[in-house]
């Protein structure tokens, strides 16, 4: 009977065990091969196949594991279902997670230094045109400003602060190991040329162990981009495309007034300018005729709205990944159509990459990897938007006559003149085209067991055109047209290549040592050439090309080139995973300094210790993993340009014997001893996971000093120079970065995680040049200087005057200290210098602090069975800006369109107005200071910026088995979907893209091209 029973509940078990199948996704829809399939208690198992299918003996009372590196592992109840979906969200805290550092990878656990991988899934979810825009919000100590919206362009990245002032700030990128030149061509941005799409991952080294096996380009982070690679399998295809729409938000946009306002505005201005100068009432003749009847002109033009437009947005691109153990490829390519929401403006972009990866024998691997791409970006706009008048012209003259043909010139009386905007933008010629190819082959060799030599050889190279034409149609400012065509043709080629050389040698013994070293030789040269001509005295508008022009002048030509050669090593040791130990060590030459300061040698050390693999805490209930890092070493900087330490040869000419003669003169001096800006910095730095790995922590703290200065110093004019380029100063960053990644719930249907990140920076000026003289910089519309950078204070803080009231009558300007010419209804400004008036730059004090106290970034990822949510929000609080578009719109002098504000001006001691805004009357200097820099333009910046939302739907696999489509999905995003602010610009805008940007000059908000919000829908298959 007993032997009965037992063969009967065998025969149960085995009717109720059956092959249960599936797929496993990531969370953009892409199958995950080699997912391992664990029955929980069990050990039955099975790997998913290259389609990220399995199939395996489970019964309905079984719970199956999900696994795979990288990602959160996931448990299924198998219930009554025969065919289970599993989306597995990327774990970018997981201790196995492989991440790439400078000439290699790491397991996350075993790193010591400051490094972040990025979550790609955040940024291919994500509408961007530029690869570094997936970096917003998802980095703790990278910063990220959306400055404008220009179609293909980056944005400014800073890691850990300003720490360079004369040479570059940005960060250096590495991709595929080449490092690239940080600008180049026609575009300030390098990133431009990828496709978001084809990057593996990507990972930010913020501290100077992490940096400094990049020598001399490492003081300002380094910027790790891997793109994918074949793998072994049947081909797989891949193919994305996604549609949407691009539309200016009406939230900062600027507040002017419309042509009944700014039609008011002038009939009083003139009636109060006939009261105070001439004492007397106006009469009607004194008014110009079109503002007498200001109720007549209406609403006007909105020209801020007439050249802006709802823009398309596309993109496609498809890829096909597969091989065998021996050979493996991968080809793509893509194709991004941009349009801008400023009329004719446009960017596109064709890319393709091709790689292959080869065992030739158990020893030799060898790979190549190809990727060219075009770029063509199309545009009237060569800087802001009130360089060409969009922001600033009259409100009152039609954008069109009555017959429907532009009206060509927009003026009234008392105001400048300017071309149509409308006709601007869509008859001026302003396009350029770049076209990059970025190739690197390597080979492989394994000595012997564990040792392995390695050399690859990178090429860079671009070759870019630009073509500006300005037709006669188009007048010029008070100049009507016809105007005289003008035009010029712009190149730029670059070739950039690196050879490298490495010997890797890994060792693990059964005792608990592992040791990994790394020794190295690279060579690197870049070559440039740069030329402009400009061609004037074009008949007519009919042939646009130089050859049409009377004369072609050769307006700017470069030809230069750099070196630098470098030797390198590091040594990576672990004891019993517990106890880690990393030492870097790197000596550059470099041609762009003297030949007294040519080499520099930039080491690091860093320690490790894994608490939660001690005896102590191995056994904890809640701890999972407990790392404890400390590191200190020194990087360098070598952007400043080429041959800065030489003597720089001019024209100059002379009269001999009557006769005029063009010569040549030294016109500065040189520096045999120049050298590198050379930063060093401590990070003490803790990982902490807990809960079963619900709670992921990372914490570290920074104190960085960047030393030796590239600034313009002051010599004896004795010399017959003023400044000369030398290594002075020294500025300190010093600060906190918080990173948690919380898993909130886990289950079978529904998951939800959150990833914030928060950092604290203080920048410090600790010394500069020879003297403790401050650094001017900058230039507002008077030609005083907007920032100032001094000893004791953050880089470039903002001066001006600072505003106290206005005048009210004539007792207040015998109490309070004036400017030659006061009158009443003139701004009030602080007497800086306690000199009793105020006088122009003396006065200045400081007005503005353009740091925030902390910028954050948080990411909410939310997943319901087959569908998906994710919400990413950034945020800054403390900083401060100088809305600089009050130069023209602010401008009480009524040449330009202005303020809607000013309706609200001092008149008179019985109309003063809200108290802000001061007289229009008057000559003195009063009148001109309110175009001058002073606090009252000054804003907070504070904001919270839901940066984008992305929700999105895999199609069940049911309905996908056994057919020809292995994924499919479906989602749908906004991107800079909503802005919470009280500034009324964009609180990321910045003046980085005109001539005088730079480390001294930030907080500058020019209004650039308008960022979009974009809507997109967009669907990924695989087959």
């Amino acid at each position: 009977m007993a032997s009965n029973g037992w063969n009967v509940a065998s025969r149960t078990a085995l009717i109720y065990q059956e092959k249960v199948g599936g797929i496993v996704t990531d969370t953009d829809g892409n199958p995950l091969a080699g997912v391992s399939v664990l029955v929980k208690g069990t050990s039955l198992g099975a790997a998913t196949d290259a389609e990220g299918r399995f199939q395996i003996d489970a019964k309905a009372t079984d719970i199956m594991v999900f696994r795979n590196m990288g990602y959160v592992a996931q448990e299924v109840t198998v219930g009554n279902q025969k065919t289970i979906e599993v989306v597995l969200v990327e774990e970018t805290s997981d201790l196995e997670e492989v991440i790439v550092v400078g000439y290699g990878n790491q397991q996350k656990k075993d790193v010591t230094g400051s490094v972040a991988a990025v979550s790609m899934t955040n940024v291919r979810g994500q509408s961007i045109a530029s690869l570094d825009q997936g970096l917003s919000g998802q980095v703790a100590g990278v910063n990220v400003s959306t400055s404008n919206g220009t179609p293909g362009g980056g944005p400014k990245i800073q890691v850990r602060g300003v720490g360079a002032v004369g040479a570059g700030s940005d960060p250096l990128y590495v991709i595929d190991g080449f490092p690239v030149p940080s600008s180049s061509g026609q575009q300030s941005n390098p990133m431009s040329s990828l496709n978001p799409q084809d990057i593996e991952s990507m990972a930010v080294l913020k501290d100077a162990s992490a940096t400094a096996i990049y020598g001399s380009r490492g003081a300002n982070g380094v910027v790790m981009i891997t793109t994918k690679r074949g793998s072994s399998g049947d081909p797989r295809i891949q193919v994305t495309m996604n549609t949407g729409l691009q539309q200016v938000p009406q939230q900062g946009r600027p507040d002017l007034m419309n042509g009944q306002e700014f039609a008011q505005f002038m009939k009083e201005s003139t009636e109060d300018r006939i009261r105070s100068e001439e004492g007397r009432e106006p009469t009607l003749d004194d008014i110009p005729e079109i503002y007498r009847n200001p109720e007549a002109i209406g609403e006007g033009t909105d020209w801020y709205d007439a050249i802006t437009r709802v823009a398309p947005m596309s993109e496609i691109g498809v890829s096909v990944s597969g091989g065998t153990e021996k050979i493996r490829t991968f080809v793509s390519a893509g194709y991004l159509n941009q349009g801008g929401v400023l009329l004719n403006t446009k960017f596109d972009r064709f890319s393709l990459r091709a790689n292959m990866d080869a065992n030739i024998t158990d020893r030799l691997k060898v790979g190549v990897n190809v990727a060219p791409s075009m770029t063509f970006l199309k545009g009237g706009v060569r800087g802001q938007g009130r360089d060409e008048g969009f922001e600033i012209a009259n409100p009152i003259p039609a954008a069109y006559n009555a017959d429907g043909s532009y009206n060509d010139y927009i003026q009234s009386p008392g105001t400048f003149g300017i071309p149509n905007p409308i006709m601007f933008l869509n008859q001026i010629t302003n396009k350029a085209s770049r076209t990059k190819i970025l190739m690197n082959a390597f080979g492989e060799f394994e000595i012997i067991k564990n040792l392995k030599f390695r050399s690859s050889f990178n090429v860079d190279f671009e070759d870019g055109d630009s073509e500006y034409f300005r037709p006669s149609t188009l007048g010029n400012q008070n100049a009507r047209p016809p105007s005289v065509p003008t035009g010029n043709y712009g190149n730029v080629k670059y070739l950039n290549w690196l050879n490298e050389n490495t010997l890797t040698y890994d060792y693990n013994s059964a005792s608990g040592h592992s040791i990994s070293a790394l020794a190295g030789y690279t060579v690197q040269s870049n070559k440039f050439y740069a030329a402009r001509f400009d061609g004037q005295q074009f008949p007519d508008d009919d042939i646009e090309s130089l050859n049409a022009a009377a004369r072609v002048l050769v307006g700017n030509m470069d030809i230069s080139d750099w070196a630098l050669i470098s030797y390198l090593a590091r040594a990576n040791y672990s004891y019993a995973s517990k106890y880690l130990v990393t030492a870097t060590i790197r000596t550059d030459g470099s041609s762009r300094f003297g030949p007294n300061n040519r080499w520099g040698t930039f080491p690091s050390f860093a320690l490790g210790w894994r608490l939660s693999e001690e005896n102590f805490l191995n056994g904890s209930s809640w701890i999972d993993e407990l790392k404890l890092r400390a590191s200190y070493g020194f990087t360098g900087n070598f952007n400043i340009g080429n041959y800065p330490y030489m003597s720089n040869i001019g024209n100059r000419d002379y009269v001999f014997n009557g006769t005029l003669g063009s010569g040549r003169v030294m016109t500065s001096l040189a520096n045999p001893n120049l050298g590198w800006e050379r930063m060093r910095e401590l990070n003490l730095g803790v990982d902490f996971n807990f809960l079963n790995n619900r709670i992921n922590l990372t914490a570290d703290f920074y104190n960085r000093n960047t030393q030796d200065l590239l600034l313009n110093v002051e010599i004896p004019q004795s010399s017959g120079f003023g400044t000369v380029t030398e290594n002075r100063g020294d500025v300190r960053n010093r600060g906190v970065e918080l990173g948690i990644l919380s898993h909130n719930i886990v289950s079978d249907n529904f998951d939800w995680s959150t990833n914030l990140n928060i950092s604290f920076n203080r920048n410090k000026v600790i010394a500069l040049g020879r003297s403790t003289d401050p650094i001017y910089s900058g230039l507002s519309s008077e030609g005083n200087p907007t920032n100032i950078t001094q000893i004791g204070q953050p880089v470039g803080m903002i001066i001006g005057y600072v505003y106290e009231g206005i005048y009210q009558n004539e007792a207040d300007l015998e109490n309070y200290p004036a400017f030659p010419g006061a009158i009443p209804g003139n701004m009030r400004f602080r007497d800086v210098n306690g000199d009793g008036e105020i006088t122009p730059f003396q006065d200045f004090g400081v007005i503005g602090n353009p740091y925030p106290d902390f910028n954050w970034g948080m990411t909410n990822t939310l997943r319901y069975k087959a569908f998906d949510l994710r919400v990413m929000v950034v945020g800054a609080m403390g900083a401060e800006m100088l809305r600089a578009t009050n130069f023209y719109t602010g401008n009480i002098d009524g040449v330009f369109n202005v303020n809607r504000n000013i309706k609200d001006r001092w008149r008179s001691p019985e109309q003063p107005g809200n108290g802000m805004v001061p007289t229009t009357t008057g000559t003195g200097r009063g009148r001109v200071m309110y175009r001058d820099t002073h606090s009252l333009w000054v804003e907070k910046t504070d904001y919270a910026w839901i940066k984008n939302i992305t929700l999105g739907y895999n199609l069940p696999a049911t309905l996908v088995e056994n057919r020809w489509i292995s994924s499919l999905r479906v989602y749908g995003t906004v991107q800079n979907a909503f802005l919470f602010t009280g500034y009324s610009g964009n609180p990321e805008g910045t003046n980085y893209n005109r001539e005088d940007t730079g480390a001294l000059v930030p907080g500058i908000d020019y209004s650039g091209y308008p960022v979009p919000r974009i809507y997109t829908l967009g669907v990924n298959v695989g087959f």
